[in-house]
């Protein structure tokens, strides 16, 4: 009986802990340096990417499916990652290019707990 009572204690508590990594990373601002001296930051969701490209423009991309890596859009830009690399085409022409995550202590987006 008293497995049984903390058990029931125990697992919201075990639940609640399994999701923080997700909760704080998801608040994680990514910055991005590029090779053509261009820089931008990105904020992660589960769903959506906040996109910073200057100090008065920032976009908001919705997830799409990816052959590979991870895809946002909003029609017009598109934000490509895979791992710590990303670029950023606008219009069908890349415009920031040859772009890693400067603070890769935490970069990898977590998609499941299981």
């Amino acid at each position: 009986m008293k497995t049984i009572k903390l058990a029931a204690f125990l697992l919201p508590m075990v639940v609640a802990i399994a999701t923080l990594p997700a909760t704080a990373e998801q608040q994680q601002v990514h910055r991005y340096q590029c090779s053509n001296g261009k820089t931008f930051q990105a904020q992660y969701s589960p769903e959506t990417a906040q996109v910073k490209l200057g100090e008065n423009q920032t976009l908001t991309l919705k997830e799409i499916p990816s052959a590979s890596g991870v895809r946002y859009t909003n029609n017009n830009t598109t934000l490509f990652t895979k791992g710590n690399e990303a670029f950023i085409q606008v219009e069908n022409q890349v415009v920031f290019t040859g772009c890693v995550a400067q603070d890769t202590t935490n970069q990898r987006r977590i998609r499941a707990l299981w």
